[in-house]
C-alpha cells in the first residue's frame, strides 16, 4: 500500500488480560509494517511466547533490562519504532482494521499531518458494548480548536492516534511521574502540531476493575492543571477569553481535590503539603497555583475545624466559575 511505514507499538508490563486480543487487532490492520511489542521487565515470558505463537515475521518483540516506567516504555517504543508513523496501543485495547486506510487517503490529501485521529471510544468486553464519548469533525483540526474542546466541554482525546515519529521524538512524553501523559502529550503541544481527524472510530479503550484510571484518581488527574496552564500559555496570544477559561479549569480541577479530601485529608492535602509536592512535577506546577489563588491557598491551609472556606469552594465550584473536569 503506498503511504509512510507504519509500526504499531504495544507496550506491556505484567498484565496479560487483554493481549492476545490487541495483537490480533493490530495484525489484521491492513498497511502496517511492523508491530513492536516492549516489554517493560515483567517477571514472565507469556508475551514473548504469545508473539512467537503468531509466526508473523511483522512482529518484533524486546524486553527492557530494566523496568522504566509506562510512559518511559512509551517514548522507548517511538524510539525503537522502523516505521515513519507510530501508533501507541495500550495492551488491552483494540485498533481497527481500517485506520492505517483511513490515514493514508488523509495524508494522500495532506502529506504535513503530524497526528491523525478518530472518535474517542471505550468498551469493556468486546466492541459490541461500544460507547463513542467524543466526535471530532473530520478533516484538519487547528490546534487552537482542540484546545477549545478539552475546555469547554472536558478533555477527551483518543489513546490511539497515528503520529509523526519525528514529532514525537521532538516532543516526548513526560516520562514521570504517572498520570493522563498522553492527555497531557497532546494538549500540551497542540498549537504545535499538524492535526487531522476522521469521524470514524480507529481504537477502543478498554475500561476494567484493574487499570490506573479506576484505581487512583491521581492517576488521571495529577497533570491535569499543568495541562490546563500549558493550554492557557498556548491561547494567551490568539484568545484571551479562552485562555483565562483554560486557567480555571486548572484552578476548578484543584479545586475539586480540596473539596473532595477536606474532611478525611487523607489523599490531596497529604500529598500537597508533603514532601511529594516537592519532588513530584505535577503536584509542584499545582502548588504554584494555589498560592497565587485567594481560595485555593485558604483552603488548603486552613485547620480542620474550620469550614469556612471550604463551604465557600463548594459554592464557588456549584456555580461552575471555576469549572471541573
Amino acid at each position: 500500500m503506498n503511504g509512510p511505514e507504519y509500526t504499531i507499538a504495544i507496550p506491556v508490563y505484567m498484565r496479560i488480560l487483554g493481549f492476545k486480543n490487541a495483537l490480533e487487532s493490530a495484525l489484521l490492520v491492513e498497511g502496517v509494517s511492523e508491530i513492536l511489542v516492549i516489554d517493560d521487565n515483567s517477571n514472565h515470558n507469556k508475551f514473548e511466547e504469545i508473539c512467537n505463537s503468531f509466526q508473523d515475521n511483522r512482529i518484533r518483540y524486546l524486553k527492557n533490562k530494566e523496568n522504566i516506567g509506562l510512559f518511559g516504555n512509551w517514548n522507548r517504543c517511538i524510539q525503537e519504532a522502523n516505521g515513519d508513523f507510530v501508533s501507541i496501543l495500550c495492551s488491552d485495547d483494540l485498533i481497527e482494521s481500517n485506520a492505517y486506510i483511513l490515514f493514508a487517503k488523509a495524508y494522500k490529501k495532506n502529506s504535513d499531518i503530524d497526528v491523525f485521529f478518530g472518535t474517542f471510544a471505550t468498551f469493556t468486553n468486546d466492541k459490541s458494548d461500544a460507547i463513542v464519548h467524543r466526535h471530532f469533525k473530520a478533516g484538519i483540526i487547528k490546534g487552537t480548536e482542540l484546545l477549545k474542546d478539552a475546555i469547554l466541554n472536558g478533555p477527551c482525546f483518543p489513546v490511539l492516534s497515528i503520529m509523526r515519529k519525528t514529532k514525537i521524538l521532538k516532543y516526548p512524553f513526560v516520562s514521570k511521574p504517572h498520570s493522563g501523559n498522553d492527555w497531557l502529550w497532546i494538549y500540551s503541544n497542540a498549537t504545535t502540531l499538524n492535526l487531522y481527524a476522521t469521524n470514524e472510530t480507529i481504537n477502543y479503550w478498554r475500561r476494567h476493575p484493574d487499570q490506573d484510571a479506576v484505581k487512583s484518581q491521581s492517576v488521571t488527574t495529577d497533570c491535569w492543571p499543568l495541562m490546563f496552564r500549558s493550554a492557557q500559555e498556548q491561547l494567551y496570544t490568539v484568545d484571551k477569553s479562552l485562555s483565562q477559561k483554560a486557567f480555571k479549569r486548572a484552578k476548578g480541577v484543584i479545586l475539586s481535590w480540596l473539596v473532595n479530601d477536606f474532611e478525611s485529608r487523607t489523599g490531596y492535602f497529604k500529598r500537597l503539603l508533603g514532601d511529594e509536592a516537592k519532588s513530584n512535577l505535577f503536584l509542584r506546577e499545582s502548588m504554584k497555583i494555589i498560592s497565587d489563588d485567594w481560595l485555593l491557598k485558604n483552603i488548603l491551609y486552613s485547620k480542620e475545624s474550620s469550614f469556612l472556606y471550604y463551604n465557600l469552594g463548594r459554592l464557588i465550584r456549584k456555580t461552575g466559575y471555576y469549572p471541573d473536569s
